[in-house]
């Protein structure tokens, strides 16, 4: 994943309504971008719609629970979540597993210093 300047961002939302979703053109204007790089920006940061909130606790529910039934099917959890993209409930959900583990870990040396 690349780096985008506000600049780069103005640039890919006035070439959007330009040429919609020729990535090939869009990027062919852009220069230092890939036509994948700029289609992912569309869709994971700039598209219209986009919800960049924290996720509120009904949607933190939801996220568990859509996983518990579908697995690691971000698009399909997120096609749940109106204007949430798959990668934000993907990297949501990696980053609650990371604190559910250093709080495991946290309370195992708790134990252990209590033992």
């Amino acid at each position: 994943m690349t780096n985008w300047s506000p600049q780069e961002d103005a640039n890919l939302i006035r070439l959007h309504k330009r040429y919609g979703s020729s990535w090939v053109t869009i990027a062919r204007h852009i220069n230092t971008k890939s036509a994948r790089e700029c289609a992912d920006r569309w869709r994971n940061a700039l598209r219209p719609g986009i919800n960049s909130s924290p996720f509120t606790a009904t949607e933190r529910l939801m996220i568990i629970s859509l996983h518990d039934i579908h697995g690691p099917r971000w698009s399909r959890i997120a096609s749940q979540l109106p204007g949430r993209t798959a990668r934000k409930v993907k990297n949501f959900w990696y980053s609650m597993r990371r604190a559910e583990a250093q709080n495991i870990r946290q309370q195992m040396a708790i134990t252990r210093l209590l033992n």
